[in-house]
């Protein structure tokens, strides 16, 4: 398919019927500038997911999605395996247990803190101020379900790096459907435009909170001191990156730029981008090519919808793809299993040189699945 608006990383008919049918759809905007679409992309809501959309003059709150702010948070130890007791199995499945004990995961799993992050709509809705208000104590430093992860892996030279991807958990998601039943397309320099983006922003700030705090745990947990642990997450190889959000890029020209399933890869910028839990994360540098609005694909892109996957094979498989990585392996996570997943390598291919250039891979040892 050719249209003046579009421009696509992969052969058109590579792409799933429903999630051309939202591509179609969204080229049919008079306030669509451009659109990009990433080789993982796969139907989503209204705008399919891999999707990065301009608009002119308005925002979409469904152009972000449900899971505003979700991301990657990445740090490389620079150190061994040994050098962090992790050498052996039995020390890996322990250090396994341990994280499972402080870092809840699951669909609406929470736990106490220290009060979390203070919210207040910006737009004043009382109903959804009374949701996500509770749950920003609770759900603070929580994977979530899904395809969130927690990661430690290991890259060619040894050295063990530590990921986390999760979002702004059931927060987001009650301030996403609320301003989505308050419209499509809201104006940009509207009272309701500009508090969608004050409440996306907020999101999108607990998100990255969520990600750092469990990754502080994680870094505790293998040793680092509260001092060394800010460092690392201060370093310039730090690396936290958002996939789902929506920001100005030209106020004089009142464009928005919306990401749904798509990463920045501003030039020079350091990304992740995910294979599975069995093939690990690739870490990339952005060569901010504006003919791709300077965007990269936030992992390989589901093959097959969760109820496919869990239908398409079964636990010994599973877990003989899993062989030699400290993970669940059950029935529960069939629908996240490897062959859920396109193939990370021509995702890669797809981009590698025009989008980013690939810097380092980090093979998963053990992997905590939400």
């Amino acid at each position: 398919m050719r249209h003046a608006k579009l421009t696509l990383a992969l052969p058109w008919e590579d792409i799933d019927a429903e999630a051309q049918k939202q591509i179609r759809k969204v080229l049919e905007l008079p306030e669509l500038a451009r659109l990009v679409i990433l080789p993982d992309v796969h139907a989503g809501y209204d705008l399919c997911i891999g999707g990065v959309a301009l608009l002119r003059g308005v925002v979409c709150p469904s152009f972000v999605g449900y899971d505003i702010g979700c991301g990657m948070c990445h740090v490389n130890t620079e150190k061994s395996l040994a050098a962090l007791g992790l050498d052996s199995k039995k020390h890996r499945e322990e250090f396994f247990a341990l994280l499972r004990q402080r870092i809840p995961a699951g669909l609406g799993k929470g736990h106490s803190t220290d009060g979390g992050m203070p919210f207040r709509s910006a737009c004043g809705d009382e109903d959804l101020e009374k949701a996500v208000a509770p749950l920003a104590a609770a759900q603070l430093g929580t994977l979530g379900s899904g395809n969130h992860f927690l990661e430690l892996g290991v890259n060619a030279a040894g050295q063990v790096g530590v990921t986390v991807h999760s979002g702004s958990r059931r927060c987001g998601y009650d301030i996403a459907a609320s301003y989505m039943k308050k419209g499509r397309l809201l104006l940009l320099d509207s009272a309701l435009g500009q508090a969608y983006l004050a409440d996306m922003q907020w999101a999108l700030d607990f998100a990255l909170e969520n990600r750092r705090r469990m990754l502080e745990q994680v870094l505790q947990s293998l040793g680092f001191a509260g001092t060394q642990c800010a460092a690392l997450m201060h370093a310039p190889a730090f690396i936290n990156e958002t996939h789902n959000h929506a920001l100005i890029a030209a106020q004089s020209a009142r464009l928005v730029l919306h990401r749904k399933g798509a990463t920045p890869a501003e030039k020079g910028q350091l990304g992740v981008i995910p294979a599975n839990q069995r093939d690990g994360v690739y870490i990339t540098v952005g060569l901010g090519n504006e003919a791709y609005l300077s965007s990269a694909s936030h992992g390989a892109g589901r093959k097959f919808s969760r109820k496919a996957a869990a239908k398409k094979g079964d636990v010994k498989e599973l877990r003989k793809l899993m062989q030699g990585i400290v993970c669940r392996a059950d029935a529960a996570m069939l629908d996240e299993a490897p062959w859920a997943y396109k193939d990370i390598g021509a995702v890669l291919r797809a981009q590698e040189g025009i989008v980013v250039n690939i810097a380092d891979h980090f093979k998963p040892v053990i992997v905590i699945k939400g």
